[in-house]
């Protein structure tokens, strides 16, 4: 069975009782339904009437409650990047906010968080591809059930708009008190995310196709900014994890940013290489993260803030988990420690060694 990918093509119709967002390409598809201003997500088999359209979204980024409203969060504009393996890969350019109350509340406080929350996605470069799965690195893709839905398919770490995709995901799985039960005419409408950084190069080495790739995937767990989030948690979760990976592709014929996808055979890479080689992918991957014990920067408004390290016997257990969990997911690691072996980071780097 086919599996079900996101839509690429979105409409937004809007009317004073509820948000519809349906797919020109795909007219047979459930209508979703956001009603408003309760926010309750329903399947409508049948066309809405009534319905302003309001935009053409490149999909939806999820749906969030502030202090006095709740809004969804749609993609408006995507730029595309290149591809991979013939997925065409997008970055996010432009979102628009939709509130579920029909007048706008005139709230300072409300406001305040309206803008840094529009000024933090405007400046975070994020990504996401309707036909690849971004957050996984080209190993646990191999590995993966590839009838699944896209997004049950992303890695939880990477998927940066989990959190707000809660809403669906949680209709997806569980229906609600309209519509009981599981809804898998939902998961076109869940778009996974990746926030972190991202680059393709092709080129050609003695006339063959040749991609090379960079691709960072910031973790969601503790992505804190510098100073205000270090160590790790009770879970495992060290701050401002990173996974790099660094990719060479070789055969790929149409890397280029023609066109949406390539066909089957080419994006499984078993067919559509140069010449009918069969594409190969290298991929070499690291990770980086706070050193996995409690400390803190405490931030005093000199240069270099107060350094504060915790005993390394109460991070044991959570030290234990986090490489639990890197050595399930990689296999062996080879550890390297980045922090200078003297002065006021050599309290860190004993710590380190310790754990």
């Amino acid at each position: 069975m086919a599996p079900s990918l996101p839509f690429r093509d979105i409409n937004v119709h809007a009317s004073a009782s509820h948000y519809a967002f349906t797919s020109p390409s795909s007219p047979s598809a459930a209508t979703l339904v956001v009603d408003r201003p309760t926010g309750d997500i329903r399947l409508n088999d049948g066309k809405l009437l009534g319905g302003k359209r309001v935009s053409s979204i490149a999909g939806i980024l999820g749906m969030i409650r502030l202090r006095l409203d709740k809004y969804i969060i749609v993609i408006t504009k995507a730029q595309p990047m290149g591809r991979l393996k013939g997925h065409m890969v997008y970055k996010i350019i432009a979102t628009e906010f939709l509130p579920l109350r029909e007048r706008p509340l005139h709230d300072n406080d409300e406001d305040i968080y309206l803008t840094l929350l529009k000024g933090f996605i405007k400046s975070g470069p994020m990504y996401f591809s309707y036909s690849s799965d971004l957050t996984n690195s080209f190993q646990r893709q191999a590995q993966i059930d590839q009838s699944q839905p896209l997004w049950k398919r992303a890695d939880d770490r990477f998927f940066w708009n989990r959190f707000i995709q809660s809403d669906l995901i949680d209709f997806r799985t569980s229906g609600s008190r309209q519509q009981i039960g599981q809804q898998p005419g939902a998961d076109p409408f869940i778009l996974p995310v990746m926030f972190g950084m991202l680059e393709i190069s092709p080129t050609t080495v003695k006339g063959r196709p040749l991609t090379i790739a960079l691709i960072t995937r910031r973790s969601r767990h503790r992505a804190g900014t510098r100073y205000f989030s270090r160590g790790i948690d009770e879970s495992g979760h060290v701050s401002n994890f990173n996974e790099t990976e660094q990719i060479v592709i070789i055969n790929e014929s149409g890397a280029g940013l023609g066109g949406f996808a390539g066909g089957g055979g080419m994006q499984n890479g078993k067919v559509g290489g140069s010449d009918g080689r069969e594409v190969q992918v290298l991929s070499y991957v690291q990770t980086r993260g706070s050193i996995p014990v409690y400390w803190a920067e405490v931030n005093s408004l000199t240069y270099t803030p107060k350094l504060q390290v915790r005993g390394v016997e109460s991070a044991v257990n959570a030290a234990k988990a986090h490489f639990d969990e890197q050595i399930r997911l990689y296999g062996d690691n080879y550890l390297v420690n980045l922090v200078n072996q003297k002065g006021r980071e050599k309290r860190m780097k004993e710590a380190y060694e310790q754990v």
